[in-house]
């Protein structure tokens, strides 16, 4: 009984440990079929991590043969071009002195009538003003009695030249008598003039046509900017009626600073806009580059514009583009430089295998200038030599659309 005891008791503790043993395998197994997948995932995430590029590396992109024609790659280099740049400067619209007319009178007189205002357009011979003064009426009184006593003087010289002729009359006689009609004629030239000045015609002055008042002209077509006289004021002769100025030739004067003034030469296009209009609608050639420096490191420069405008105002204020041409400077055309991410990127052929034909190209960030006539100027990295390096100049975007679907992928 104690032997069997003893083997049923060695029986029992034997199961215990089998079945502990398999417990601990299954368990093993679970354990192992849980993690599996996920220590898989770590070791691709490790593996991935390992081959994505670290910040600062280059950013290639490679083509097989087929996709090189698809995309229609066609490699150059920057070449030197001449290009336009604009310099932005303020001015003011200057009128020369020869446009600008200060009328007065060589008489003095009473204002009778004025009808003036600033800003009013004046044609040329338009009345400006009415004067009266008795001293009007004295010139022509003069005028009328000088010309009556030449036209005696004319008839005693024709009679005293007939005379000399005979011998009848003594020569100091005739002499005499034509020295008084050259007297007459020189007054009444010398009257004939003053009274023209006062715009009274002498040929058709006659007794009965005296006038005490005149009527002032407009010397020339222009607007009014100034009228300093009124109705009812005496007007001495060195008093200025009105001012006019005539804006058919403007000037635009431009402040051009001494480091920007070998930029500027005679006959460069300006283009420009009166007061804050931003659209610089109007234009113009420069025509005189001044020779004088201001306080302020100015010099004057002069454009004329091209024809007249109606929001001209003398001494406005100008905002202004000058077409300024650079030197010559590297440059690419326009679809060979992509933009991604805010900055500008062109792409170099950094390698071609033969077999299988592959072709890599490198992304390069590059500074851009001047940019005319679907040129660009470029700066490239110290590192590239633009005179050995391929550069695409046709299908930028097509490797910029490759390199974003390979990082979708």
């Amino acid at each position: 009984m104690t032997s069997i005891h003893s083997s049923i008791r060695f029986v029992r503790i034997l199961l215990l440990i089998i079945s502990g043993i398999a417990g601990l395998s299954a368990c093993q197994s679970t354990e192992k079929a849980s993690a599996g997948p996920e220590s898989e995932k770590s070791a691709d995430s490790t593996a991935s991590a390992d081959s994505t590029p670290k910040p600062g590396d280059p950013v290639r992109v490679a083509l097989t043969q087929a996709q090189y024609n698809v995309a229609a790659i066609q490699l150059g280099q920057p070449t030197p071009r001449t290009l336009s740049t604009t310099l932005k400067v303020n001015g003011s619209l200057d009128v020369p002195a020869q446009n600008q007319v200060s009328v007065s009178v060589p008489f003095g007189g009473y204002i009778r009538k004025i009808d003036l205002e600033p800003g009013m357009r004046i044609r040329k011979g338009q009345a400006l003003v009415v004067l009266e003064n008795p001293e009007y009426i004295q010139f022509q009184q003069d005028y009328l009695d000088t010309k009556a006593k030449l036209e005696y003087a004319d008839l005693e010289f024709a009679r005293q030249q007939e005379l000399s002729r005979e011998n009848v009359n003594a020569l100091k006689v005739f002499q005499q008598t034509r020295a008084n009609r050259q007297s007459l004629q020189a007054q009444l030239a010398g009257m004939g003039q003053r009274l023209a000045l006062l715009h009274i015609n002498p040929s058709t002055l006659t007794p009965d046509r005296l006038t005490r008042t005149i009527t002032i002209p407009s010397p020339v077509s222009g607007f009014v900017t100034d009228v300093p006289v009124n109705n009812g004021r005496y007007l001495n002769p060195s008093d200025v009626l009105v001012q006019i100025t005539d804006l058919t030739h403007p000037h635009v004067r431009l402040s051009i600073f001494e480091k920007d003034i070998s930029r500027i030469h005679v006959g460069q296009i300006v283009r420009f806009g009166m007061g804050g209009d931003a659209t610089l609608a109007h234009r113009g050639q420069i025509f005189l580059i001044g020779k004088a420096i201001a306080t302020d490191r100015t010099i004057s420069v002069l454009a004329h514009p091209d024809g007249y405008s109606d929001d001209y105002i003398p001494g406005g204020y100008i905002s202004a583009q000058i077409d300024v041409k650079t030197q010559p400077l590297p440059a690419l055309p326009e679809e060979a430089i992509v933009n991604f991410g805010g900055k500008n990127y062109v792409y170099i052929l950094e390698k071609k295998e033969v077999n299988p034909a592959t072709y890599q190209f490198r992304q390069v960030d590059v500074k851009l200038g001047v940019h005319e006539g679907g040129y660009i100027a470029i700066t490239l990295p110290t590192d590239i030599d633009p005179r050995q390096t391929p550069i695409v100049v046709k299908g930028a975007y097509n490797l910029l659309a490759k390199l974003n679907n390979s990082e979708e992928e």
